[in-house]
């Protein structure tokens, strides 16, 4: 991808717009309408992800949306197994749409494409959206690019994406308590695994199930939250530290003695649900609320389970390591080939009107009364017309930005008050040993955008691979040693270091 690529349409795509304007001899109003005072709907395509199934673009609260910002909003849901491959082909061949939900800004591609001008840079329009800019301020600190906001954060809350989810009815079965040290989690996936938690006289249980590599794996032993601070100042790839090494030696030995699902290099995240409501599984990293909601399909199927959140085990050092969250996750940038600055403003006034609990309820749960209730305690309870329309936080709440509650991953519909009090108190203790990345919000480095992403698929592969047993511990001391020795990998670190010293 070239720069003069984006930079040529860019300028083509004005000029025809202009042309045609001229040509036409038509004035348009700031919504799209004629110039005879009609405004016509403005268009907006949407592109996102969807934990479930792909919900309609005709629901109630679409056209509610519609009618009242006067909008014709046109959403496509991909499947989150296949979302990044999507994204990356639609930017390949720029055909984007006006809005695109994208996990990591710092992403190579999509950096690439920033910098080269393919986005709109939202920095002077925030302010003017009340619901945006009430953001924490750290949602907008953690996703600048070139210390500009470019994109929409996803605001999440700071905590409760990272516990530890264990089956409570087999801990009860094996005799053991939650784990509180690595040692004691070892004892739990091994009991988990061989001493037939579920009493159905086979060996069909795995102590954890667990999609891919995650940086988590690493975190929990002190490795850092992406980045760690040294003792000179200095920051270092948390996959660089000695910790992460540690790291890697519990997790072999626990893959290579049968503990962990024998799949995990190709598992998706769909499958990890999967795994634990058939029941072939203990444990998995997830978010606290998910224990409940697994916890609610897996007892239709065995009705004496029992899924519960808890805090992740202390490290060797005898401390607890949960990763901070950026308070998004993910970002939404906005087309600069295919929105003008009128267009802008229409996006914005969308995101800014789905920004509020009101808003946000309306797009993730329809029409109150219709598709959802409220509890006495205020919670929020789905009527089986919603469920049926495919309403939810993993579905029809994937195209907006959303607004902030801290407990936002304590809560789920349905949740019984006692659940719900324990989940709050688990994100409190959480929080007591939340780690941010010192990292966060810098700027990309030169070389990390020319080979990050070479330099982070070596680093999956080794980790997957020393992992699942198939290179050794000295393959990767051997695999550091080379970025240590790397010119343009040192130039990284230095550049990021000077960023941080900066900050």
């Amino acid at each position: 991808m070239k720069k003069r690529n984006w930079v040529t349409m860019l300028f083509a795509l004005t000029l025809a717009v202009s042309l045609a304007g001229c040509a036409k001899g038509e004035s348009k109003s700031a919504e799209g309408g004629a110039s005879d005072g009609e405004q016509k709907p403005v268009e907006i395509s949407i592109g996102t992800m969807t934990y479930g199934e792909s919900p309609s673009s005709d629901l109630d609260s679409i056209t509610q949306l519609n009618e009242e910002l006067n909008v014709k909003l046109d959403i496509d849901f991909y499947p989150i197994n296949s979302y990044k491959e999507k994204v990356n082909a639609l930017l390949a061949s720029k055909s984007l749409p006006d809005v695109i939900l994208i996990e990591d800004i710092q992403d190579p591609a999509f950096s690439t494409a920033t910098e080269q001008g393919a986005f709109w840079d939202l920095t002077p329009y925030i302010k003017d959206y009340p619901n945006l800019a009430a953001y924490p301020e750290n949602a907008y600190e953690n996703t600048k690019f070139l210390g500009k906001t470019f994109g929409i954060p996803r605001v999440r809350p700071l905590d409760g994406h990272e516990s530890l989810m264990i089956r409570q009815d087999w801990l009860d079965q094996v005799g053991l308590k939650a784990p509180a040290t690595m040692d004691e989690l070892y004892q739990v996936l091994e009991a988990f695994t061989k001493n037939d938690p579920d009493q159905n006289g086979k060996n069909d249980t795995y102590g954890m199930v667990q999609a891919s590599v995650s940086g988590y794996l690493m975190s929990m032993f002190g490795a850092g939250t992406t980045w760690k601070e040294q003792a000179d100042g200095t920051l270092l790839p948390y996959w660089m530290t000695d910790e992460a090494k540690t790291a890697l030696e519990f997790w072999s030995k626990a893959y290579a003695d049968g503990l962990i699902t024998p799949d995990l290099p190709v598992m998706k995240s769909s499958q990890v649900k999967e795994m634990i409501i058939q029941g072939k599984a203990g444990v998995a990293i997830a978010n606290v609320n998910e224990a409940f909601m697994f916890g609610q399909e897996l007892k239709k199927i065995h009705p004496e389970a029992e899924l519960k959140a808890f805090e992740i085990p202390a490290a060797p050092d005898g401390k607890k390591y949960h990763e901070q969250a950026y308070g998004s996750y993910g970002v939404f940038l906005v087309n600069k080939l295919t929105v003008d600055e009128a267009k802008l403003k229409k996006i914005l006034e969308v995101y800014n009107a789905t920004a509020d609990e009101e808003g946000y309820n309306l797009v993730t749960y329809g029409l109150k009364d219709v598709d959802y209730t409220l509890s006495e305690d205020g919670s929020i309870v789905q009527t089986d017309e919603g469920k049926k329309k495919a309403y939810g936080t993993a579905t029809t709440a994937q195209w907006i930005s959303g607004y902030f509650n801290k407990y936002q991953r304590a809560e789920a519909p349905d949740m019984p008050a006692e659940v719900k009090e324990y989940n709050y108190k688990l994100i409190d203790a959480i929080t007591n040993s939340s780690v941010v990345n010192p990292a966060a919000g810098l700027p990309v480095t030169e070389a990390w955008m020319e080979r990050g992403g070479d330099w982070q698929k070596k680093f999956v592969d080794m980790y997957t691979n020393v992992l699942i047993g198939k290179s050794s511990l000295a393959d990767w001391d051997a695999f550091i040693a080379g970025l240590q020795a790397d010119a343009n990998f040192q130039q990284h670190l230095k550049d990021t270091a000077d960023s941080y010293k900066s900050k």
